[in-house]
């Protein structure tokens, strides 16, 4: 009987505990929430392209069928030998998810590590992105950057992956080269930090990053440019957009496109679309020059730049570059787009520039252009104190007189002499460098008149009035303000160490006429400092 009720007790836990581990079951699986699902689809709006062509690409996002507002759009387009083009991030409308990292800066270098903002094209620069890892955690990511030129033509790509350490900044370079052909005029680059490379499946991890610089025909450095509002985010619900310019010698074949929708990194969709870019033959090259300098006169040296021109075509190349100046001079043909003339006579003459490809096919271009007349050296001075008064010392400076051209030598004719006169009776006073110290014994309206003289003896004179004041200097007062301060021993100071001769020789702060600026001159003054004179 025991036997049987055991059986029975033992029966009853056994189904028991089977019906209860089956109800937890149930109610585990019925509690599941459902991972939202994020569809997103791209198209070209065309399927097969040639040279200089736009490609826009579009496309929808969705989640359970609704349209997406806030999300990241990471594309990467690949080419035929499946190496990356570009890599973007479109923001789309406000993102809630919370990125673990940070770009805190891009920036481009020269290969002196000197700061740039403007890069001439035919020329290689260093672009710098810093990232930074915040977390406490090491981080390992997949850092791209793309720069393009001013005609959104994906110049090329700089990628790295790397481990961020816990906050670690890191500021990868990445050498890009700027084509010769590459537009000049404000250009982008952006910066984007993911998980992984995006066709290997890589999410974002850090808020993306532009800047904007300038591409020139001519200059870099770093120079004053206009402060340009970077691309706002896309706001338009469900859609995407972006647009990408073909360059002059695109490798045919097929591309790839792999855009991913991100909402956050456990809700996010990818998608893939190719489109063509077929051979281009048959194209005629596009010819096109710089000169400079900007301004230019009799006998300069003139360079003459055709880089810009283009072999349209891929694997196409200009094979001459023939130039007609339009002075009468033999056209001169080149097989490099660097050449240099001279004009030796003022006017305005039409230059033309033939450019020829290996395929034998050609085109040319005009531009006019201006020689000025030589011109001689202008005169010009200022003088320090505006006001001055009897015995004060005065600084003459003709630094800002200015040179002529001088077709003789073709090239500035550098000033040699400047011939000084007072006007008080002390006769010209002729020195080789720009300043001159004098002072005047007696009050009244003086002229002074300058005359400057360059190498090749060309003369220019400028005349201007100066009015001495009837005061004189009290005792340490030198700026005769009824009192001894800060600003009298500041002049002893300035004029410290100099004799007579000296640009900042001062006569009237060597207060013991021992012909030199010493301590003794400044104690002197210090002595009485806060005095009434």
């Amino acid at each position: 009987m025991k036997n049987k009720n055991f059986k029975r007790k033992t029966k009853f836990l056994i189904v028991t505990s089977i019906l209860l581990i089956f109800g937890l079951n149930v109610i585990s699986v019925t509690s599941q929430t459902l991972t939202p699902t994020v569809t997103i689809t791209s198209k070209t709006n065309k399927t097969t392209y040639l040279l200089r062509q736009k490609i826009t690409l579009t496309g929808n996002i969705t989640i359970d069928g609704s349209p997406i507002t806030n999300a990241f759009i990471i594309l990467e387009i690949t080419n035929p030998s499946n190496q990356p083009l570009l890599y973007e991030t479109i923001i789309h409308g406000e993102p809630s998810q919370q990125l673990p990292i940070e770009i805190t800066n891009i920036h481009l270098i020269d290969f002196n590590a000197n700061p740039l903002n403007t890069v001439k094209a035919g020329t290689a620069v260093k672009v710098c992105v810093s990232v930074y890892n915040p977390q406490l955690t090491s981080r390992q990511v997949f850092i791209a950057t793309t720069i393009y030129d001013a005609n959104m033509v994906p110049l090329q790509v700089g990628s790295l992956t790397t481990t961020l350490q816990p906050q670690e900044t890191v500021t990868p370079k990445f050498t890009m080269y700027i084509p010769t052909w590459a537009k000049s005029g404000k250009a982008l680059i952006t910066a984007n930090v993911y998980t992984k490379e995006p066709k290997q499946g890589g999410l974002v991890c850090a808020i993306p990053k532009q800047t904007y610089y300038y591409l020139s025909r001519c200059q870099k450095g770093y120079l004053t440019l206009p402060e340009t509002p970077l691309p706002q985010p896309q706001s338009t619900p469900r859609t995407y957009e972006t647009t990408i310019t073909l360059p002059p010698d695109p490798t045919p074949g097929t591309y790839q496109i792999k855009a991913t929708c991100q909402i956050n990194p456990t809700t996010f969709s990818a998608t893939t679309t190719t489109f063509t870019v077929q051979k281009s033959s048959g194209y005629p090259p596009q010819a096109s020059f710089i000169y400079w300098p900007a301004t230019l006169y009799e006998n300069m040296t003139i360079e003459f730049d055709a880089s810009s021109s283009t072999a349209e075509g891929y694997n196409d190349t200009i094979t001459s570059y023939t130039w007609n100046f339009g002075d009468g001079t033999p056209e001169t043909t080149e097989t490099t787009p660097t050449i240099t003339h001279k004009y030796l006579n003022a006017g305005q003459y039409i230059i033309t520039l033939n450019v020829t490809d290996n395929e034998g096919l050609w085109s040319t271009t005009t531009k006019p252009i201006e020689i000025l007349p030589e011109f001689s050296p202008k005169a010009n001075f200022t003088w320090t104190p505006q006001t001055p008064i009897i015995n004060e010392t005065i600084t003459f400076d003709a630094s800002n007189s200015t040179e002529g051209w001088s077709k003789t030598l073709g090239d500035f004719s550098p000033i040699i002499n400047y011939t000084w006169n007072f006007g008080d009776g002390t006769g010209n006073v002729t020195v080789t460098t720009p300043q001159i110290n004098h002072n005047f014994t007696q009050p009244g309206n003086y002229t002074v008149k300058l005359t400057i003289t360059d190498t090749v003896n060309r003369q220019n004179t400028i005349s201007t009035t100066v009015e001495v004041q009837n005061k004189t200097i009290k005792a340490y007062d030198f700026d005769d303000n009824g009192v001894i301060d800060m600003r009298d021993i500041r002049r002893v100071a300035k004029a410290f160490g100099s004799q007579p001769g000296d640009l900042n020789w001062d006569p009237v702060v060597d207060v013991n006429g021992d012909n030199k600026i010493d301590m003794r001159d400044i104690r002197a003054v210090a002595k009485n400092f806060g005095k009434d004179p």
